[in-house]
């Protein structure tokens, strides 16, 4: 079906290896075996594959092993969230047996396909009793637990760390994919406000639209900013090139990009989400019901400083940003 494909085909030779082998080895009848349905932005970054790895790892661990007595069904967007409905509901026509949804748009795209198939959801954005998924933290009560953040206090994290760094910061520009909601969005324009910068809103909806951006960037803004989007960080690449050919310092929320070049990230441990993905859906798998299971939040943040990236900015940064770094890049 158009607008989506298998993760194996496109990810390393050791991956499609491992897939390859948990197909055909020892081929365990359907009946036997749990179906997990893993709905995905973009495969485009290999990076991605860190949540994933945690979460088969985790459930491995819980007795619920590749190849043994689970498969996997991926499914992605391919970085186009329109591309989600699509993808989820043919995760419903195979009749999964659960359906691990990684990002905002794909769980949105997946409680809206199914009130029946128990989801796992992963979303950075959004409050889920305020998104209607659950009903309350403690006892969600439909079919849908998961590991969720809406931390608009990350907003104005990232943009001291670029005052830190960038002297007479005034001007800031915002990349902002409206797919994920705008939570993170409004909670910049209050920080903004509060901290006496001007904000340059740049919305891209899909990737063929950040060249425009970045143009858009470039003479007008000091720093950046990109807020959390499964379609920005399928962009990483981009992102550090802009920040190094440009000279424009960067902030985000996702590792990635901080690895791939920006000069700050600040956001949630993926491994941490993964892992705790991996266990509610075992629990799930194992005879518990999602409305039962207490909806969870990070506790293990992630701060990485590119200080090879200042350098080559001819930045210098001072103590207060470098402390507390969980990673610095040399």
């Amino acid at each position: 079906m158009a607008g989506y494909t298998h993760m194996p085909s496109l990810l390393s030779n050791a991956f499609v290896l491992a897939a390859l082998t948990a197909v055909t080895s020892s081929a365990p009848s359907w009946a036997q075996v749990a179906r997990v349905g893993i709905l995905v932005p973009t495969i485009s970054d290999e990076a991605r594959l860190r949540l994933y790895e945690p979460f088969r790892t985790t459930m491995a661990q819980n007795g619920w092993v590749e190849g043994r007595n689970v498969l996997y069904e991926y499914r992605t967007a391919r970085g186009d969230t329109m591309q989600f409905d699509e993808a989820a509901a043919e995760l419903v026509q195979l009749k999964v047996d659960l359906i691990y949804a990684d990002s905002a748009p794909a769980t949105r795209a997946a409680f809206a396909a199914t009130r029946a198939i128990p989801i796992v959801a992963l979303d950075y954005t959004n409050d889920p009793v305020v998104a209607g998924y659950a009903q309350s933290y403690a006892s969600p009560g439909h079919n849908l637990t998961g590991f969720f953040l809406d931390a608009p206090e990350f907003a104005a994290k990232w943009l001291e760390l670029l005052q830190a760094a960038v002297p007479k910061l005034s001007r800031v520009a915002v990349v902002w994919d409206p797919s994920p909601g705008a939570t993170h969005l409004q909670a910049i324009r209050s920080a903004a406000q509060r901290l006496g910068l001007r904000l340059q809103i740049l919305q891209v909806h899909k990737p063929d639209e950040l060249g425009a951006a970045i143009s858009a960037i470039r003479g007008h803004a000091q720093a950046v900013v990109v807020l959390p989007s499964p379609m920005l960080l399928g962009q990483s690449a981009r992102f550090g090139q802009l920040t190094l050919e440009h000279r424009i310092p960067t902030a985000s929320f996702h590792i990635q990009l901080a690895e791939a070049g920006v000069l700050f990230a600040y956001g949630p441990d993926d491994t941490e989400a993964g892992k705790r993905c991996g266990l509610l859906a075992a629990k799930i798998l194992n005879g518990a019901k999602p409305g039962n299971l207490p909806v969870e939040r990070p506790t293990t943040f992630t701060y990485v400083v590119n200080l090879k990236t200042a350098k080559a900015l001819g930045l210098h940064l001072p103590d207060s940003v470098l402390v507390g770094a969980t990673e610095v890049i040399r």
